[in-house]
């Protein structure tokens, strides 16, 4: 994703953001999640592992967006095969959630760190 992308810029500087998922009848479902920039790939987590709704729905409907000020946008979601990776996206966590570290701390378990999902724009 290029760092200049406003969904890049949108993810990588709002706090929540909504993740929008799709149910097995087709209706869409928004989920407010936190998303962090690591090099130039914005990555989500589910907090509470795979069993999350969301995090479900995502990984086995297809049909993922993220609603911006702009209107829905797109997404593919996959997870990223670089072990090394997951560190730094726990500092990316920590530094953009500094003020809430229980909820971070959530999202630094290795239940969460399993769900680790890299976003890229569908066009």
């Amino acid at each position: 994703m290029a760092e200049h992308d406003e969904l890049f810029d949108y993810l990588r500087s709002t706090d929540t953001v909504h993740i929008v998922t799709t149910t097995r009848d087709g209706r869409t479902i928004p989920t407010p999640i936190w998303a962090v920039a690591v090099d130039d790939a914005i990555y989500v987590r589910s907090a509470y592992g795979p069993d999350a709704k969301w995090y479900r729905r995502a990984t086995t409907n297809g049909g993922v967006a993220f609603d911006t000020p702009a209107g829905a946008r797109a997404v593919a979601i996959e997870a990223p095969n670089d072990a090394g990776l997951e560190a730094r996206i726990d500092d990316a966590l920590q530094e953009k959630y500094a003020a809430e570290p229980a909820s971070v701390a959530e999202m630094l378990t290795p239940l969460a760190r399993g769900t680790t999902q890299r976003v890229t724009p569908v066009s």
